[in-house]
């Protein structure tokens, strides 16, 4: 059974994956630092901070190997301060692709886990309906959706039609 969840898990995070490269792969590299309104999410930070979500799950895996990140990448991403207002994060072609590797990692990561990491505790505070890792796995596709979603309205500020 804990091979079957580890599937679902997997697909949904590859999924996900998919649905982020169907909102970005598009934008020219100045539309990364688009902000439709003040202080808002742009694309750029929004690439760098799922790469620096993804990473902190890879780092719960004990054999698994982060791809190398900049010494300051996580701090640029961060939630806290100033991180998420900076004018500047990097080429976006970098960005994407640090990304992927981090994604494709976790994936295979997953693939990989058997029912005692599935089970185990989750690793960080998360919201209340995640209880274990394998719910803390099957939300960061939620979690990558739900700034998809918020790419959309980038887009749409920027004159780009709606993706269906």
């Amino acid at each position: 059974m804990a091979k079957i969840a580890a599937e679902i898990i997997a697909n949904s995070l590859y999924g996900s994956k998919l649905m982020l490269h169907r909102f970005i792969d598009d934008l020219k590299p100045n539309e990364f630092a688009h902000r439709p309104v003040p202080e808002a999410n742009c694309a750029a930070w929004i690439i760098g901070h799922l790469t620096c979500i993804d990473r902190r799950m890879l780092n719960r895996f004990p054999w698994a190997t982060p791809p190398v990140l900049q010494r300051d990448f996580e701090a640029r991403f961060s939630t806290k301060g100033d991180a998420p207002k900076a004018k500047e994060f990097g080429d976006p072609a970098e960005l994407i692709r640090l990304f992927d590797a981090h994604r494709d990692s976790l994936i295979e990561q997953v693939r990989q886990a058997d029912e005692v990491v599935l089970t185990g505790p989750c690793p960080f505070p998360m919201p209340n309906f995640v209880t274990n890792m394998g719910d803390a796995l099957s939300f960061l596709a939620l979690h990558t959706t739900m700034h998809a979603g918020q790419i959309t309205l980038i887009r749409r500020s920027l004159g780009y039609p709606p993706v269906v």
